[in-house]
This record gives C-alpha cells, structure tokens and sequence, in this order.
C-alpha cells in the first residue's frame, strides 16, 4: 500500500535527495526539525522505514546502524568495513549489466543494489 506523501515525509525526502552522506535517522532527525521543530525521532524514524519499505529510499545496514539513501538506483555503494564509510560508486553501466544478466520470463527487474564491501584508502594508511 502506498501512503500519502505527507508533510514530514516530504521534508525528510527532500533532505535525502539533497545529501550525499547516507545519514542515520538521528542525523535526519536533526537537521529535518531545523524545518519542523515539533516532529519527533521516532516520526522520523518510522518515516524512513516506511520510504524504506516503499522503495523510495534505500535502507543500507552497517555496523548494527541503519543508514538512508534517496537515490535508489544505478550506482553502487563502496563500503569500509573498518570505519564504515559509504562511498558512491557512479558506475551506470555496472548495474545495467546486472540487471541484463538476471532477466528472466517470470521477473523483469528494474533496479539493483550493489554494495562492496573492503577497505577505504583512509583505513589502509
């Protein structure tokens, strides 16, 4: 079921879609109330899930710590398994050969979501 796209859901889409630092929802929290000073951490919370679960917005896992991302198709996420750092990976082509690749009579996909999982240059030093 897709849901109405609210007030509070368009402000914390809005700050996704302008960051490229793949936030916590504590990180949204704080800097979505700057707009909306009433809202709270667990409206924020339940928002990113919901825009999570819609596929409107990517729900990235590390380190027990959920992290959120507007743009949910053709690149890739680089991501340190040491500082845990997200690096973007523009790599159009890299996911439009995946998506070739598992196509099938029964399923036509339409996006893919590639992580990398190493060692940032940072942590290698």
């Amino acid at each position: 079921m897709i849901r109405r796209m609210t007030n509070q859901r368009l402000k914390i889409m809005n700050y996704l879609k302008k960051v490229r630092t793949h936030p916590t929802a504590e990180q949204v929290y704080e800097e979505v109330k700057k707009e909306l000073p009433a809202i709270t951490l667990a409206t924020v919370y339940r928002n990113l899930h919901l825009l999570a679960d819609q596929g409107d917005i990517l729900k990235l896992e590390i380190n027990k710590e959920f992290h959120f991302d507007a743009d949910t198709c053709k690149h890739q996420h680089f991501i340190c398994r040491k500082c845990g750092k997200i690096i973007d990976i523009m790599d159009k082509d890299l996911s439009e050969y995946a998506l070739e690749k598992v196509s099938s009579k029964n399923f036509k996909p339409e996006c893919v979501t590639i992580i990398f999982r190493g060692i940032c240059k940072n942590c290698r030093r």
